[in-house]
């Protein structure tokens, strides 16, 4: 396979998965009662919603069903990242431009080159 297919199949493959089981599992999600809606800003106890961005404690106390050993050592990495991204001043830009853009793509890069690597090792060992 051309190396430049292969590399973009690489980048657009996780993109269109996710679209696709997005739409995939959307229609199954039942809109919340009395507000029509996917995902609402209301506290619910069942499932998470917007309200769980906003005050994750609410979440970790009626939603988050993980080892309490394992969320103690989790926690303080998740609310520092988060803190780190609203102390950048516009935390939805700087969300976007890191976690949904630079990360995927660093990752996507090093993904590439152990590809890459692989393919020189097993062709020197012929």
């Amino acid at each position: 396979m051309n190396k430049k297919i292969r590399n973009l199949f690489l980048f657009l493959f996780p993109f269109a998965l996710m679209v696709f089981v997005n739409h995939f599992i959307k229609p199954s999600v039942d809109p919340i009662p009395n507000d029509g809606k996917w995902n609402t800003t209301v506290s619910l106890p069942n499932r998470c919603s917007w309200a769980c961005h906003n005050n994750t404690i609410y979440c970790i106390e009626h939603h988050v069903k993980m080892n309490k050993n394992l969320l103690a050592v989790s926690l303080p990495f998740y609310f520092g990242e988060i803190m780190l991204l609203k102390l950048a001043g516009n935390y939805s830009l700087i969300n976007i431009l890191l976690l949904v853009t630079l990360v995927p793509l660093y990752l996507w890069y090093f993904l590439i080159k152990i590809i890459d690597t692989l393919q020189e090792i097993k062709e020197a060992k012929k």
